[in-house]
């Protein structure tokens, strides 16, 4: 329990800097009128606010010890989809992670795919769609 409550502190402190940082990021040939910034701020809040419901409702997400490995895979899970960004491309690391990260909690191999394959739809449509982003394309052709 206490270590959540710590855990959502040091969540709240980093969100704080990233937001700090990203409020003063300046790009002096920014093609975009808002800046740099939006994106981050919001992600940063997004961690402040995780951060803070830890620190009010801890939630105990790995408490079995057959679990105890969960931590360092989603970890590793996370440097793999770096790793794997531009050479698969978006989609398809992206789906990846998201499975990997739904069988680390607990779900079923079939929901894992419906899950990877959503996420990756959802947040491409965000990304190169809403936001106009480049994303690497990979292996796909679009």
């Amino acid at each position: 329990m206490i270590a959540d409550r710590l855990l959502g502190l040091a969540f709240i402190g980093i969100a704080c800097a990233a937001g700090f940082s990203a409020w003063n990021l300046v790009v002096p040939f920014a093609a975009d009128p808002l800046g740099p910034s939006p994106f981050p701020i919001t992600i940063a809040l997004v961690m402040g606010l995780c951060g803070a419901i830890l620190v009010v409702q801890p939630v105990h997400g790995f408490e079995r010890p057959e679990r105890l490995a969960a931590p360092p895979m989603l970890v590793l899970a996370m440097v793999l989809y770096a790793l794997s960004l531009v050479p698969l491309g978006f989609m398809p690391a992206t789906a990846l992670m998201a499975a990997a990260v739904a069988l680390l909690f607990s779900a079923k191999p079939a929901q894992a795919a419906v899950v990877g394959i959503a996420t990756a739809l959802v947040l491409w449509g965000l990304f190169d769609k809403l936001l106009d982003l480049p994303l690497p394309k990979g292996i796909l052709p679009f």
